[in-house]
């Protein structure tokens, strides 16, 4: 992967840690540690789970060498869409601001909303990978082309 690349995802996993970690800084120590490890854990199993489904059908060579780069990409993109709000209204439930029920309903939005981001997100990887299928094909097929030529 190009080293340009990985310093911007690993500059946007650094700060989508960083979000989270301003907005649990008053929690205690193992608190914050616990919620970044599971915010983390979840949305590269999410997204790893999306990006496995979107494969099928493609094949199987090009589906291994986009998974790191998608995958890397768009875990801290998750993070940044969904753990600032639940990480603010978990705070609000702790501090007694809202109650549990308020709480339990936000999440059921946000999980509607995650749904709709896993089809999009579905489709958007399934068209990557396709693309580069397609570009692999055409550079084949212009290869062969420019042998017989």
């Amino acid at each position: 992967m190009n080293l340009y690349l990985m310093i911007a995802i690993i500059i946007i996993n650094a700060i989508a840690i960083g979000i989270e970690y301003q907005l649990i800084k008053k929690l205690e120590k193992k608190q914050k540690l616990i919620i970044i490890a599971i915010s983390v854990a979840l949305m590269y199993m999410l997204v790893s789970l999306i990006y496995w489904i979107s494969g099928f059908g493609i094949n199987k060579e090009i589906h291994e060498q986009t998974k790191s780069f998608i995958i890397y990409l768009f875990v801290p993109v998750n993070m940044l869409i969904f753990v600032p709000y639940l990480t603010i209204q978990y705070k609000k439930v702790r501090a007694k601001e809202i109650s549990t029920e308020k709480f339990s309903k936000k999440i059921v939005w946000v999980v509607i909303v995650l749904i709709i981001v896993v089809v999009v997100e579905y489709f958007y990887f399934r068209n990557v990978q396709n693309n580069i299928q397609t570009i692999g094909n055409n550079v084949e097929n212009n290869t062969i082309q420019n042998q017989i030529d």
